[in-house]
């Protein structure tokens, strides 16, 4: 006797009025990898844990910072190199003696600063993501070029997905150290004083930059890939200096 799944029974139109329900149902707004350093970051800097003290389980940070636990994970990844969390296999993670707000204090360096670090960096992940990324990563860099373009002129959000756009191609790098120094690096910036950055006014530029790096992306051509981010920078450096000389 084969036992089906009541869902498998019902007729398709019932089918599809449950799933246009579904669709049309709000979705909890879940935060991302470097909004859960930066807000993980903030209970350590403003106290919330004693210097030797175990953290929660990476379910209870989840809910009290309201993002998934991978993105937990990660967070407590990048803050355990940098020697302000220790995880002890079987034990749990604990905050390190002196791993207080001192060394967490934002940096100081301008945008130009940045953008030579993201010239080292980008180019090479695009690289890479050209040559690694999976349907699902390929997937996500479109989704997140295509979200940008429709609020590029909402400049509240823009540097938010912008962030998300390169940090969804160092994803589909594939290589864990490479996104936790994007991701640690970005969320110093966006998570203290995003404001204080910069970012171009040429809408089009930018547009035509992220194009054509996620098509070479998409099409699995590496080189393509890379030069398109070195342009796209390259653009954006000359525009910055174009402002900042008015």
């Amino acid at each position: 006797m084969v036992w089906l799944k009541r869902d498998r029974l019902a007729s398709a139109p019932q089918r599809a009025a449950a799933g246009d329900l579904r669709a049309a149902t709000p979705q909890p707004v879940r935060s991302t990898g470097p909004d859960a350093l930066v807000r993980l970051r903030a209970l350590i800097e403003n106290g919330k844990f004693t210097e030797g003290a175990k953290l929660p389980s990476e379910r209870a940070l989840a809910a009290e910072l309201g993002t998934g636990r991978p993105a937990i994970r990660e967070a407590i990844k990048v803050l355990c190199g940098l020697g302000v969390l220790e995880s002890k296999r079987g034990s749990g993670t604990y905050l390190k003696s002196g791993g207080t707000a001192a060394e967490l204090a934002p940096a100081e360096f301008g945008v130009f600063d940045l953008l030579e670090v993201r010239k080292m960096l980008e180019p090479r992940a695009a690289w890479l993501a050209a040559t690694r990324a999976n349907p699902e990563q390929m997937l996500e860099i479109e989704s997140a070029r295509s979200r940008l373009e429709l609020r590029d002129r909402d400049w509240k959000v823009v540097p938010r997905l912008d962030y998300d756009l390169h940090a969804s191609i160092f994803r589909g790098a594939n290589n864990p150290v490479l996104l936790v120094i994007y991701e640690f690096l970005m969320s110093r910036i966006l998570g203290n004083s995003g404001e204080r950055f910069r970012f171009p006014s040429d809408l089009q530029a930018m547009r035509d930059g992220h194009k054509a790096i996620v098509e070479a992306i998409l099409r699995r051509q590496p080189d393509a890939a890379e030069k398109a981010m070195i342009d796209h920078l390259q653009s954006t450096g000359v525009t910055l200096i174009k402002e900042g000389s008015r």
